[in-house]
């Protein structure tokens, strides 16, 4: 049974538009062959909002629902089993996902489930264990205070007190309040490219 703890976000909807350009449908993130599911998605336990009536916001502890009504959101947490977590985001994003897997990740194999929108949910042992954005055609996702693909460096440092970039073979790399990502860049006007949290399967 998934568990999701409401929590009160008052007018953070209109955070959840993007603030600038999004990344190329070609970046390095979780690039993996798709495959077509071979087993139906089991219906979740927990009721949840109609599509239309919720958006999804990035979150460092898993994915949230924000109701576009009263402003409510309900944590999907990490660790949530998979079938119930797919099941509920195949509502909220309108349509179900791509399925494949991947087992040469540095964390193990690992399954994941993929959406036009540019969300990847990663899952190991049948548990919800992460996420990845590295494509937003639409400009939607983003965490409750506005950073998703194409925030500025600058609205990260004002957003994250713990903001901390660092090169890597990736590029220039960052960390921010449970965040991990990629900058286009190393100045202020600088933008987020990719974007994860919780269990990875990024190259270096």
């Amino acid at each position: 049974m998934i568990h999701i703890r409401p929590l009160t976000a008052v007018a953070l909807m209109l955070a959840l538009a993007a603030c600038g350009p999004t990344a190329p449908a070609d970046a390095p993130i979780d690039a993996v062959a798709v495959e077509t599911p071979t087993e139906p998605v089991e219906a979740p336990v927990v009721e949840t909002p109609a599509a239309a009536s919720v958006v999804v916001a990035l979150d460092s502890d898993g994915l949230r629902l924000v109701s576009t009504d009263s402003g409510k959101t309900n944590l999907i947490a990490f660790g949530q089993p998979k079938a119930a977590t797919v099941e509920i985001l195949t509502r909220a994003q309108g349509g179900p996902p791509s399925l494949s897997t991947n087992d040469e990740c540095g964390a193990g194999p690992i399954a994941f489930a993929q959406w036009p929108t540019g969300l990847n949910m990663l899952f190991q042992d049948g548990a919800f264990v992460g996420w990845s954005v590295n494509r937003d055609p639409a400009g939607k996702l983003t965490t409750l205070n506005g950073i998703g693909l194409g925030a500025s460096r600058a609205a990260l440092k004002a957003g994250y007190s713990d903001f901390q970039p660092q090169e890597s073979t990736l590029g220039e790399e960052f960390t921010a309040g449970g965040l991990s990502g990629l900058l286009d860049g190393k100045g202020a006007k600088a933008r987020v490219e990719a974007l994860w949290a919780g269990t990875s399967c990024v190259f270096r």
